[in-house]
């Protein structure tokens, strides 16, 4: 048993109980593949522990350890990916990536010395490659150039590695090249320097460039040691950097929440509120007028009663997406309610008022379409104009509610 990784097993392990009940709270799929890659980071530790290194056991354990770290890598890089979205995506670029890395890798460690197996190898896995790239990503073409050229340079690496019989460093150029890749691709999907992101990309950075570091002092100073625990720390960092980003991710939605209907993405209350008494500040300064609209949506109980809730908050869904198609982007439309909504618009007179209510009651005249479901619903608005019917948000909000009530029951009269 090799004890020197002891510490490092027990740290990894503490690390995937942590990525797991983190997982335990939302099952988002990123990270899930980051608690796979964690998992496969602890295998590489355990195969590393149980290493004898002599004989047989010696090449099986070395195979299995770095075989784990690049399908650790190779998760990494998954769940960063911007076109894997699906899990048949997923798992065709892990089979493009990993079958590849782990053939190269295993017939290195076992010792082949035909070059043809791995200029084959390598042949392959730039040809799959490239034919997946040219698929996922025909619409942005630097991008594309720029990935089919770091593809070629690094084949171009592993033919040259091959040639010279170095296949066993190709294994750390493997390894360094999967790791720069994630770090940019984390990058470019967060695109925030915080804590957690600049954290998790520099661990990244620097796991990857511990391959050549120590393919170096190998090669040109093989005398110098250097505690494995030191080439441990850039794992490390990505572990503690990818808690700080999920962690400023919890807080950022729950900032958003605080503003926003969780259902619709709409303003809440609250943040209708702040938005109109800057309007009436606004106004008040300008000499214009704010209309209120308080909208409700007749018989909507019906629809959940007739088909369920689940229903019933798609078609919520899509009377925002109707009622925002007819306002400006400059108007505010909030839900102040389950099934009430509230506008606030400038507008120059009452006419500018009414001219946006048609609108909005316009939006409803064909049946909605959900799940093969038709369902009718209209709208009763009331509407407040400031100053005309309040100076404040409470005079304004009571004077809209009481005209939405007369029209709702003028409705009901009509019918």
């Amino acid at each position: 048993m090799n004890f020197n990784v002891l510490p490092s097993l027990v740290a990894l392990a503490i690390l995937v109980v942590v990525f797991e009940a983190i997982l335990r709270q939302g099952a988002a799929e990123r990270l899930q593949l980051w608690l796979t890659a964690w998992v496969l980071v602890l295998i590489h530790f355990i195969a590393q522990f149980v290493n004898v290194g002599h004989g047989l056991w010696n090449q099986i354990a070395t195979a299995v350890s770095l075989g784990s770290l690049e399908l650790a890598s190779i998760s990494f890089l998954i769940s960063m990916s911007p076109r894997a979205g699906t899990a048949r995506r997923q798992l065709l670029l892990g089979t493009i990536l990993g079958v590849p890395a782990l053939a190269y890798t295993t017939a290195a460690v076992w010792g082949v010395a035909a070059h043809s197996f791995y200029y084959g190898v390598v042949v392959v896995a730039l040809a799959a490659t490239s034919l997946l790239a040219w698929n996922w990503y025909y619409d942005k073409t630097s991008y594309l150039s720029g990935l089919l050229f770091g593809c070629l340079v690094f084949s171009s690496l592993m033919v040259w590695m091959a040639a010279r019989n170095h296949t066993v460093l190709g294994i750390d150029v493997i390894l360094a090249g999967l790791n720069f890749v994630v770090a940019v691709l984390y990058w470019r999907h967060f695109q925030r320097a915080t804590a957690g992101v600049l954290t998790t990309v520099f661990g990244f950075i620097a796991w990857g460039t511990v391959f050549p570091v120590v393919m170096f002092l190998h090669r040109y100073s093989p005398a110098t040691i250097v505690e494995s625990e030191t080439w441990n720390i850039p794992k490390y960092f990505v572990a503690v950097g990818m808690i700080l980003t999920l962690l400023e991710d919890q807080i950022r939605t729950n900032e958003y929440l605080a503003y926003h209907d969780a259902l619709t993405g709409l303003p809440n209350r609250r943040l209708l509120e702040d938005r109109l008494e800057q309007g009436l500040a606004h106004a008040a300064r300008g000499g214009h007028k704010v209309a209120v609209l308080l909208i409700d949506l007749d018989r909507f109980k019906e629809v959940n009663d007739t088909f369920g809730h689940r229903i019933g908050d798609l078609a919520l869904q899509q009377v925002v997406l109707r009622l925002s198609s007819r306002m400006r982007a400059s108007d505010t439309l909030a839900r102040s309610g389950g099934d009430e909504f509230t506008v606030v618009s400038n507008v120059s007179d009452e006419h500018g008022a009414e001219t946006l209510m048609s609108a909005l009651e316009s939006a409803l005249a064909t049946p909605l379409k959900v799940e093969g479901h038709s369902i009718q619903t209209g709208l009763s608005i009331g509407v407040a104009l400031y100053p005309d019917h309040g100076h404040s948000p409470d005079e304004l909000h009571a004077a809209a509610d009481r005209a939405m009530y007369l029209a709702k029951r003028g409705a009901r009269s009509s019918a």
